[in-house]
């Protein structure tokens, strides 16, 4: 391996597991898991980022899948980061957020230099009330006028004005960043079945004013998509389960997931296995 490949850093990545015990593949999910996260560690990840929608059921079960899937990634030895999925907010958020140790939806953090920025999507949706006057009208306008799937959602005021000091802070100390947001931002990278943020023209407009943004993962459209916007790479990575679509409660059989490798570079491009950024 060389110098620059052993410096790089390498994260696990996956999204749209949609555990459900009572289904075939519902109970080989475990065992899927395992294999990932052997996977994980064979290839040297530090950490975890789970892009959403950890679970399918909803109604009482709801609880109990989320921390029996929880449970199942806290075998990795390292770091979990969660993304929220609309799914997984089959329940309050703030119980949401108990189960899964977090303080807040959205989030920041930053490891060798980079700046990764977790987004709530869901912030202003047919499940949360609007926290202002601002929000209230964009739910109506989505939700009445636009008719927007009601299984998305926007984000909402104060999270905006929030990301823009996050990025502002992280231009100021030459921070490259990496977005992560379960719903997909860019119309070319989803389908109209699935949808993507309401406001996703807005976030991404804010994205584009910053240079050191390097990239948005997302899931929720279960198949693989890629589109490049104003030096961005936007990814959608594939579900869990296979090629994504559920056939009557089943799955492909084969899991996916992604060990993700960042380091320096003088190009820009992404597979399922290696991201360079120009630090």
């Amino acid at each position: 391996m060389s110098e620059k490949a052993s410096d790089a850093l390498r994260f696990g990545i996956v999204t749209d597991i949609h555990y459900n015990p009572e289904t075939e593949t519902g109970n080989e999910t475990r065992a899927g898991l395992e294999r990932c996260i052997d996977e994980w560690q064979r290839e040297g990840a530090e950490f975890v980022i789970q892009l959403g929608d950890l679970i399918s059921r909803e109604g009482p079960e709801a609880e109990a899948d989320l921390i029996a899937v929880r449970d199942m990634l806290a075998r990795f030895p390292g770091k979990v980061y969660h993304v929220a999925g609309n799914h997984c907010l089959a329940m309050p958020p703030e119980r949401y957020k108990a189960i899964m140790g977090l303080d807040s939806l959205y989030y920041t953090f930053a490891t060798h230099g980079i700046r990764f920025i977790a987004l709530d999507g869901m912030d202003v949706s047919a499940i949360n009330e609007p926290q202002t006057e601002a929000d209230r009208h964009l739910l109506e306008y989505y939700r009445d006028v636009v008719k927007a799937p009601f299984y998305c959602g926007a984000i909402g005021s104060k999270q905006l004005e929030w990301l823009v000091n996050e990025l502002d802070l992280a231009l100021k100390n030459e921070e490259p960043v990496i977005i992560l947001s379960h719903l997909p931002l860019l119309e070319e990278t989803t389908d109209e079945k699935h949808g993507l943020l309401w406001n996703h023209e807005e976030v991404t407009a804010i994205l584009l004013r910053y240079p050191n943004v390097r990239a948005c993962l997302s899931g929720h459209y279960h198949s693989a998509a890629q589109a490049m916007r104003g030096g961005v790479q936007f990814v959608v990575l594939s579900a869990f389960g296979g090629d994504g679509e559920h056939k009557q409660g089943r799955f492909n059989s084969e899991f996916s997931s992604h060990t993700v490798m960042i380091s320096s570079s003088k190009c820009t491009s992404f597979s399922s296995s290696t991201m360079h950024v120009i630090k």
